[in-house]
């Protein structure tokens, strides 16, 4: 008997629907603001920078450089035990917005690995029928 648990998925909603539905086609889609431009993450309701509700989904490159890396030894939720330890990485994106991602790393290569500066292109690992998560990895 399987006693691991499932992993917790996001949950869609009619704002997230869009970036949802761009990451199940391959790509990574942001809010950006019909006022003012500016690209906002995560998805709200309003601009962060004017609080224009107006906006339209925008492609991002799918290209970032890691400003932060930490390895996560402590499993915090069993779901993830076989994965431990396992590396999250905050992104900055060149269109402006920061995403913390896991990284694409099986083999457990980065764990000791220095990956602030690195460069990193996304990647997308299906979940379910409907959450495919944007991933990271190394641009070698």
């Amino acid at each position: 008997m399987n006693d691991i648990p499932a992993k917790p998925l996001p949950e869609i909603s009619n704002l997230t629907k869009p970036f949802w539905d761009a990451t199940r086609s391959g790509e990574l889609h942001m809010q950006k603001c019909s006022q003012c431009g500016h690209i906002r993450y995560p998805v709200g309701p309003v601009c962060t920078a004017c609080l224009e509700p107006e906006h339209t989904w925008e492609k991002m490159s799918g290209k970032g450089k890691v400003l932060a890396h930490l390895v996560f030894h402590q499993v915090y939720h069993k779901a993830w035990a076989k994965e431990a330890p396992y590396s999250v990485i905050m992104v900055q994106l060149p269109e402006g917005p920061r995403m913390f991602s896991d990284i694409e790393d099986p083999a457990h290569r980065y764990k000791d690995a220095d990956l602030v500066g690195r460069e990193v292109e996304v990647r997308f690992r299906p979940m379910s029928p409907d959450i495919v998560l944007p991933w990271f990895k190394p641009v070698e």
